[in-house]
């Protein structure tokens, strides 16, 4: 992670994002796990790029980016990976490529204001039984939405217009992880709050 000239701190997102547009060109990918924000999607998008998604967890990605079109990969929690010089996420590396950015491209203050960032919300639910419950919230919503909006490669996610919401276990607690995002706080929240009840309706049948 990192914290800019005025002392704020970068967001993961932010980084992957930043880092993604240094080093893509049209026709080229990024891969990022499920949970990454919207903002990547734009930003490699405005660069004739695209991100592939994975499960969360930078082996994942590093798996992800063996691909020959594939020129980077990140995780938002701190995990990045340049497969041509390294398959590993590797601290010291990005440093120096978070140095060399600033040095070519200006201030992180400076790229931070190019990027548009989008509310994302984030709640657990504990639950005792989370790999039943799993199941049904994927039957359920694989019911309720049209097949290509819904992705089942590591929980659930369910893409709308105009956001995402996904819903996922945690692997070492009994709990149920929410995200969502949109273009609007409004939105993130009635998507947040449309992942809740289908969880906890799940849980009371």
């Amino acid at each position: 992670m990192a914290v800019d000239e005025t002392g704020s701190f970068v967001e993961g997102d932010e980084l992957l994002a930043l880092f993604g547009r240094d080093v893509v060109s049209a026709g080229e990918r990024v891969a990022a796990p499920l949970n990454t924000s919207l903002l990547v999607d734009d930003v490699l998008e405005s660069q004739g790029a695209s991100l592939t998604r994975t499960k969360v967890g930078d082996v994942f990605v590093a798996e992800a980016t063996q691909d020959n079109d594939v020129v980077f990969g990140g995780e938002p929690s701190g995990a990045w990976i340049w497969p041509d010089e390294t398959l590993c996420p590797d601290g010291p590396l990005a440093a120096c490529k978070l140095v060399e950015l600033v040095e070519q491209r200006g201030s992180l203050a400076t790229q931070r204001s190019e990027l548009t960032s989008y509310p994302l919300r984030r709640t657990d639910l504990e639950v005792d039984q989370k790999h039943g419950i799993m199941e049904a919230v994927r039957s359920s919503l694989l019911e309720q939405y049209d097949s290509t909006a819904v992705s089942t490669l590591d929980g659930v996610r369910v893409e709308h217009d105009d956001g995402w919401i996904l819903v996922r276990a945690s692997g070492t607690q009994p709990l149920i992880r929410l995200t969502s995002e949109a273009r609007s706080e409004k939105q993130a929240d009635a998507l947040l709050e449309t992942a809740r009840d289908v969880v906890e309706k799940t849980e009371r049948e």
